[in-house]
C-alpha cells in the first residue's frame, strides 16, 4: 500500500528496472526477489497514477510518463549520490580504494597486484563484477568494463588496453595425440563459453569452432575453463596473458582480431579530485601500458 510519497527504495527500483529493461536482470543487480521488485514498482505506479512501463514479451518499455520520472529520478540519485560521497570523504584516507572488474581483468590485476600496489602506494580493493558498477554511489571507486561504456552519468572514463583472445589446449592433450600448436582442431574436445545470448558474441565464435569436434562442457567463469583445459579436457578459449604465461598450455593459432576486447577505466566526475583515487587509476593506466604486448598476445610465455 502506497504511503502517499515516494521512498528512496521505490526510486532506486525504478530506476534499476528502467536502465535494464527487465525484472529479472534488476532483481539481480540489486539482491532482491522478483516479487520485491514487482511490489515497489506497483506502489509508484500507484502514487503517479499512471503506468511507468508497457510490458512488452522480452523487455519493459518506459511510458511516457515513466520517461518524464527518469529524467526526474536520474537527478534525485546524483544529488544523493554527491552527498553521500561528500559524507564519506573525511573517511576516506583510510578506506582502500575499490576496484570493480571483469573476471579475466580481475584475474590480470591479481597476478600484477604488488606491482599495483607499489605503484599507486594505496590500499586497494578488487571485486569481481560483469555488472555495470554504480560509481555514483560508491559501489565502486574505479570500474574496469571491456567493450561499451556507459553513457549516462558524470562519468570520467578513459580506454587504457586491450585484451587478445586465442584458442588453447594442454600438452598433455595434445601431445599423445600427436599434435602441435599447429593442429587442426577437426576431431578435438572443446570447453565452451555459456550458451550465446546474442550474435556476435565470444560464445557464439566458439560454438561454430567447436562444431568442428565435440563440445564436452560449459564453464561460466574463465578461470574455470583454463582450469579444465590445463587439466587436458579439451580446448578452450582463454585471454592470451593468462594461456601464454601456463607452461601446460600451447596456443592454437594466433589471436583471434574480432574477438580483442578494449578495457575501459571509469570513475565518478567528483573522484577525479580524489588523490587516492587518482593514485590508483594512473598506476592501473601505467600497468596495462606496460604489459600491451602479454594483453594483446603478441609475444609468448
Amino acid at each position: 500500500m502506497t504511503t502517499g510519497e515516494p521512498n528512496w527504495d521505490d526510486i532506486r527500483i525504478f530506476l534499476a528496472v528502467a536502465r535494464t529493461g527487465s525484472l529479472t536482470e534488476a532483481a539481480r543487480r540489486l539482491g532482491l526477489s522478483q516479487p520485491t521488485i514487482g511490489r515497489h514498482l506497483r506502489s509508484l505506479e500507484d502514487l503517479a497514477g499512471a503506468r511507468l512501463f508497457d510490458r512488452l514479451p522480452n523487455r519493459l518499455e518506459l511510458t511516457a510518463r515513466g520517461r518524464a520520472l527518469l529524467q526526474a529520478a536520474g537527478g534525485m540519485e546524483e544529488g544523493a549520490g554527491a552527498l553521500l560521497r561528500e559524507l564519506q570523504q573525511a573517511s576516506a584516507e583510510t578506506e582502500p580504494v575499490q576496484i570493480s572488474a571483469t573476471s579475466s581483468v580481475a584475474l590480470f590485476l591479481t597476478a600484477r597486484l604488488q606491482d599495483l600496489l607499489a605503484g599507486s602506494g594505496q590500499a586497494i580493493t578488487i571485486g569481481n563484477s560483469r555488472a555495470r558498477a554504480n560509481l555514483a554511489w560508491r559501489e565502486a571507486d574505479i570500474a574496469l568494463r571491456m567493450r561499451r561504456v556507459p553513457e549516462e552519468g558524470d562519468l570520467a572514463a578513459r580506454r587504457i588496453g586491450r585484451i587478445g583472445f586465442a584458442l588453447y589446449a594442454a600438452r598433455a592433450y595434445l601431445e599423445p595425440r600427436g599434435l602441435g600448436g599447429d593442429a587442426s582442431l577437426a576431431g578435438l574436445d572443446f570447453i565452451g563459453l555459456p550458451e550465446p545470448e546474442r550474435t556476435p558474441s565470444q560464445s557464439a565464435w566458439f560454438d561454430a569452432v567447436a562444431a568442428q569436434g565435440v563440445l564436452r562442457c560449459r564453464l561460466g567463469e574463465v578461470y574455470l575453463r583454463h582450469r579444465a583445459a590445463a587439466d587436458g579436457l579439451g580446448v578452450a578459449l582463454l585471454p592470451c596473458f593468462l594461456g601464454d604465461a601456463d607452461g601446460r598450455l600451447l596456443r592454437l593459432g594466433n589471436p583471434v582480431p574480432e574477438l580483442a576486447e578494449d578495457i575501459h577505466l571509469m570513475l565518478h566526475g567528483d573522484l577525479r579530485r580524489d588523490a587516492a583515487v587518482r593514485a590508483v587509476a594512473e598506476a592501473l593506466a601505467a600497468l596495462f601500458r606496460r604489459q600491451r604486448q602479454a594483453l594483446e598476445g603478441m609475444r609468448r610465455g
